[in-house]
């Protein structure tokens, strides 16, 4: 059998069209594309990173993180502050506290008994000479013997009822980051005594 092209059946020819260059400018320009629309991702995700840094607080920035001042937050120890309207929409507020140095916590201003319950409103307990506690008010729990809902500044109920939920908190040299968007979630108390050295409630 024959090898030479006169030799090929005249249907195994290539066409005139084949002779046509290809058009590599498409082709440069789809690549060109691709690396622009990269160049934008990389730009974008760079300036959501650094956003809480650069912003005036208080600030919300994308992602549903608040960044505070470090002024904000109480003195070790110190009774909580509230943050709220106008700052966040007040389903969202928080207390801040910091029970020991460096550690800071943003508590929500509900709380439920069990998760999905209906919420009590959390308060600042009174206290001398400063605020030490939470207390759930206008809460269904409230009725049972152990009273109304205690919680000290980590979160942690004193009369065993399931603790605080909490926004997950960060820091950096001159500002406080509150990630609205990341919800720590209490477990539920399933029983057993209250913390020793922490006064027991009164009964009727």
């Amino acid at each position: 059998m024959g090898t030479r092209h006169e030799d090929q059946p005249p249907e195994h020819w290539a066409g005139a069209e084949s002779l046509d260059p290809t058009p590599v400018w498409k082709q440069y320009i789809l690549i060109a594309g691709l690396l622009f629309a990269g160049l934008v991702a990389v730009l974008v995700v760079s300036l959501l990173s650094i956003a809480p840094q650069i912003v005036t607080p208080p600030a919300l920035v994308p992602g549903d993180r608040l960044v505070l001042t470090l002024d904000s937050v109480p003195g070790v120890g110190a009774g909580p502050r509230l943050v709220a309207s106008p700052t966040i929409d007040d389903d969202r507020s928080f207390y801040v506290v910091q029970p020991e140095r460096g550690r800071v916590l943003a508590f929500r201003a509900v709380w439920s008994e069990t998760q999905g319950a209906s919420a009590c409103k959390v308060l600042p307990a009174p206290g001398r000479p400063t605020i030490q506690q939470f207390v759930a008010v206008e809460c269904p729990a409230a009725s049972g013997q152990k009273g109304s809902p205690l919680f000290d500044l980590r979160g942690v109920s004193t009369n065993g009822f399931r603790g605080l939920d909490q926004y997950l908190v960060s820091m950096s040299d001159d500002r406080v980051i509150v990630n609205l968007s990341r919800l720590i979630e209490a477990s539920e108390r399933t029983g057993g005594p209250v913390p020793t050295g922490i006064p027991q409630p009164q009964q009727p």
